[in-house]
């Protein structure tokens, strides 16, 4: 199956200075918005084609009750068979780093920042991507027993076959994930 842009949009192994593509598993699109950081995925991908669907995220979210009910709907509306919780997992670990480590520092900074949840439909594949507006890289650091956080990356590691990073020129940040399902 060709990988084609989508139709659902809702507002509200580590990379380097280049987006990894791994073996193709990485869409075009999702690298090339990565490096254009534009306002709206679904304008810019355009909202008519299946196999894509973005959220914008917000400081609002740190429940994850929105992100984990859009990733749900679209994993239900895919017709995800397996993989589809795991899918909800790395989606909402990826994007609870965007909302911890950039957004909420960019409200205490009172500059506005932004972060976009993508997901992408592939050959017995879900890739799961958010962007946000930091060049830090995500750090894979060894847990603390006694903190209560701290573990998320360590969930996407162990629930994809593939994870990574890349930086874009404009100095945003793309996180990956590749969850295996099956249609």
């Amino acid at each position: 199956m060709a990988w084609t842009p989508g139709a659902i949009t809702e507002s509200s192994e580590e990379g380097g200075g280049k987006l990894a593509d791994l073996a193709g598993m990485i869409p075009p699109e999702i690298g090339n918005l990565a490096l254009s950081n534009p306002l709206d995925w679904g304008i810019a991908l355009g909202v008519s084609a299946a196999g894509f669907a973005a959220k914008s995220l917000s400081v609002h979210e740190s429940s994850g009750i929105r992100v984990r009910a859009f990733t749900r709907t679209v994993m239900r509306q895919w017709g995800v068979s397996a993989g589809g919780e795991t899918a909800v997992t790395v989606a909402w670990e990826l994007a609870a780093n965007a909302v911890q480590h950039v957004l909420l520092a960019d409200t205490q900074a009172q500059q506005p920042g932004r972060a976009w949840l993508g997901l992408v439909r592939r050959d017995e594949a879900v890739v799961c991507a958010v962007t946000d507006s930091s060049p830090a890289p995500p750090l894979l650091s060894p847990p603390n027993p006694m903190s209560s956080n701290g573990r998320g990356l360590h969930l996407v590691a162990k629930l994809s076959s593939h994870w990574g990073w890349s930086n874009s020129p404009s100095g945003t940040k793309t996180v990956w994930a590749r969850v295996p399902t099956a249609w």
